[in-house]
């Protein structure tokens, strides 16, 4: 039988249904590079009909939970190539990408616990590179030393360069942030920065225009953190535009309403301060 790019497509590496069997072994990165060299199997990737790009949301729509479904907006420009790639980020462990001061990681081979040495009493920030954008996102923060001297919450993602010392909330920081702007601008949204203050239970926000104050508020059923041991959940909620806080499992309320846009969390803290983060199951509650 002569072999033509027709029959070709109905080969059986081809076929969509098996064709997502075998991507699902690929990083994201190994699967955009495929999908960027397909033509020269005589397939055409200029389109969601594309065969790669056809496995892939067959192969997302089989592994992914309602949940993490509900998380992948589809944005302009965007194919199921991008909803594959963020949904491989949601599933595996959450890490501290970014460190602000004086950090180390606990384990050199584990991001998701850092302690902070800064002597100098500046404070620092650590920050995951995992982007929120829609849906719901529950994690928990361990506090191992020096609890109460901490400041835990979300941010608008991005890059911080060598200047930028202390809290999200502080100018020293965000003057020298460059926020990941991909999509737009937050739906007109002012709150770049929500944090939750584990000595006093305040909530600290800012839009990071005041360079002189951030906005700190009471909230229903706030509490402080008491001791190391505890654990702080944080619900962050992008349909209704929420952000709830649970001390050892048990929900406190919802500390700021009115968020939307992408977000990453963080943790800031002062010397002597060791926290760890960690992706949790969706409260029912």
């Amino acid at each position: 039988m002569e072999v033509t790019t027709e029959n070709c497509k109905e080969a059986v590496l081809f076929n969509s249904d098996t064709l997502s069997k075998v991507i699902s072994f690929l990083p994201s990165l190994d699967l955009l590079n495929l999908a960027l060299t397909n033509k020269r199997f005589g397939l055409n990737d200029d389109d969601d009909s594309s065969v790669i790009k056809k496995s892939t949301q067959i192969l997302v729509k089989e592994i992914a939970t309602k949940e993490q479904l509900a998380a992948l907006p589809h944005y302009n420009g965007e194919s199921s190539l991008a909803d594959y790639h963020y949904l491989q980020l949601m599933r595996e462990p959450l890490g501290f990408d970014q460190l602000v001061g004086r950090f180390e990681y606990v384990n050199s081979e584990d991001k998701s616990c850092v302690i902070c040495s800064d002597v100098e009493d500046d404070g620092g920030t650590a920050f995951s590179n995992n982007i929120l954008r829609a849906g719901k996102h529950y994690v928990s923060f361990t506090f191992h030393s020096n609890t109460r001297s901490s400041f835990i919450g979300v941010m608008r993602p991005g890059q911080a360069n060598e200047s930028a010392k202390g809290f999200p909330f502080l100018s020293i920081f965000y003057e020298n942030f460059s926020r990941s702007m991909v999509h737009g601008e937050d739906n007109n949204n002012d709150i770049h920065c929500c944090m939750y203050n584990a000595y006093s239970g305040d909530c600290f926000s800012s839009d990071w225009v005041d360079t002189t104050s951030c906005d700190i508020t009471d909230w229903d059923g706030m509490e402080s953190m008491a001791s190391d041991g505890d654990i702080l959940g944080l619900l962050l909620d992008l349909d209704e535009g929420t952000l709830s806080v649970y001390k050892n499992s048990r929900k406190l309320g919802v500390m700021k309403s009115g968020l939307a846009g992408e977000y990453c969390w963080i943790a800031s803290m002062w010397n002597g301060t060791s926290v760890s983060i960690k992706r949790g199951m969706i409260p029912s509650s």
